[in-house]
């Protein structure tokens, strides 16, 4: 538990507006929960489990008024895996609970400057850019060790040459050209 002052289980009309834009503002920023909403990792419906996700936290201490970032850091790490289907292997949960927590205790103080300039970050956001999925690197898998490529050459030597076909070899696909933007550039098939 916390070495500071305790969580306040209820906030005022004023401050309980702030305190659920914060908490939207908190994890529409966690990267883990953007990119599995960018990638519909939760299905069709994935931005909504995320404004659920954002109403749950929001909610957490009214159902449980003793709620700190370890109770946080659970409830993000379950909704993540139930629904979105993505097993953390990083500490973000606990880094976005805390925050939470603090962003809580400030509110409660009625000091809303963090939630002004995550509010005033958001809408510096440039608007209509499109948010790609996160890009996977291809794996290389010729890479190895110099003697696992030593061994193959002798394989290929022991071989021989291979009988000429009777039929033109396949053409090779050609691989799309992507622009900075990310668009695959259309090309005319050849008649």
């Amino acid at each position: 538990m916390s070495t500071q002052a305790p969580i306040p289980a209820n906030l005022t009309a004023a401050q309980t507006p702030k305190w659920e834009l914060g908490v939207s503002l908190l994890l529409n920023f966690w990267p883990p929960l953007t990119d599995a909403v960018a990638c519909q990792w939760g299905g069709a419906d994935s931005s909504d489990k995320r404004d659920w996700l954002c109403g749950t936290i929001a909610d957490l201490w009214s159902s449980i008024p003793d709620a700190d970032e370890y109770e946080v850091e659970s409830t993000l790490v379950q909704v993540m895996e139930d629904e979105f289907e993505v097993a953390l292997e990083d500490d973000s949960a606990y880094e976005v609970a805390k925050k939470v927590v603090d962003l809580r205790r400030q509110i409660a103080e009625d000091n809303f400057s963090a939630v002004d300039a995550l509010h005033q970050r958001f809408l510096s956001k440039p608007r209509g850019q499109m948010i790609l999925p996160p890009r996977v690197e291809a794996v290389d898998q010729d890479a190895g060790s110099s003697d696992e490529e030593d061994d193959d050459e002798d394989d290929d030597e022991e071989m021989g040459d291979a009988p000429a076909a009777a039929a033109p070899a396949p053409k090779e696909r050609e691989e799309p050209e992507v622009d900075q933007d990310g668009f695959e550039t259309v090309r005319r098939r050849k008649r």
